[in-house]
């Protein structure tokens, strides 16, 4: 058995992880936030997403070893990206009444690795012209520039840590979502490896991201109305 074939063994214990953190991604949030079943369930997750980021990393090596650059430059980057949200979501619920702790010397770190890493992706992106994998680096980028701006405006609200909690959320669940169809389904079922498809399966997980972090601002940060006192 060479080498090669030997960090390509992770296929199996990653796709095994993987299917457990989705399971649990969806049921800790379907589940009722803050009860006993997503707490708990959350915590199952995060385990299950540990598994995911140490068996990526001999699959990303066998990846750069077999010459797949693009392949191995967008698991690397799922990686940290994934590296960074896991962290986050973690931290932002043991550091919520603790602000300053929160962005301490590892929030900034993290931050700036993210920064790098994805502008190191939409660069290999432009070298390939690989499209996809260019608008999919930009997200490093966009989440270095809303540290800055958290480092720079500081809390804007009380709940400033269920924001972060539930944004690093969103985009663990975009990144995984994207890793599975983009790699587990489409090598499960090649038929659906088409242009329409595999658009599909980089911009939908995205474009609900989004939209499911527009619908949770709007419960948990909008401003609720003042009642207003019967006049006398």
């Amino acid at each position: 058995m060479t080498f090669t074939q030997l960090l390509s063994g992770f296929a199996l214990p990653h796709a095994l992880v993987g299917t457990v953190a989705l399971v649990t991604f969806w049921t800790a949030g379907l589940a009722r936030k803050g009860s006993p079943l997503h707490k708990g369930v959350g915590k199952v997750y995060m385990v299950a997403m540990i598994g995911v980021i140490l068996t990526a990393i001999p699959l990303t090596a066998s990846m750069a070893l077999k010459g797949q650059w693009i392949g191995a430059t967008f698991l690397a980057y799922l990686v940290i990206l994934v590296s960074h949200s896991c962290r986050m979501a973690w931290l932002a619920v043991r550091c919520k009444r603790d602000f300053e702790r929160y962005i301490g010397m590892g929030f900034r770190f993290s931050a700036i690795v993210l920064t790098v890493a994805g502008t190191a992706v939409v660069t290999v992106g432009l070298w390939f012209e690989a499209w996809l994998l260019i608008i999919f680096g930009l997200l490093g980028p966009l989440g270095g520039w809303d540290a800055w701006n958290l480092l720079r405006k500081g809390p804007q609200s009380p709940k400033w840590w269920l924001k972060e909690h539930y944004g690093a959320m969103i985009g663990n669940g975009v990144a995984t979502h994207i890793a599975f169809m983009q790699i587990g389904l489409m090598r499960l079922v090649p038929e659906l490896g088409s242009t329409v498809i595999q658009h599909l399966a980089w911009f939908g997980p995205l474009a609900v991201g989004i939209a499911a972090g527009y619908w949770l601002d709007r419960r948990y940060l909008r401003p609720r109305p003042t009642p207003v006192e019967p006049a006398v």
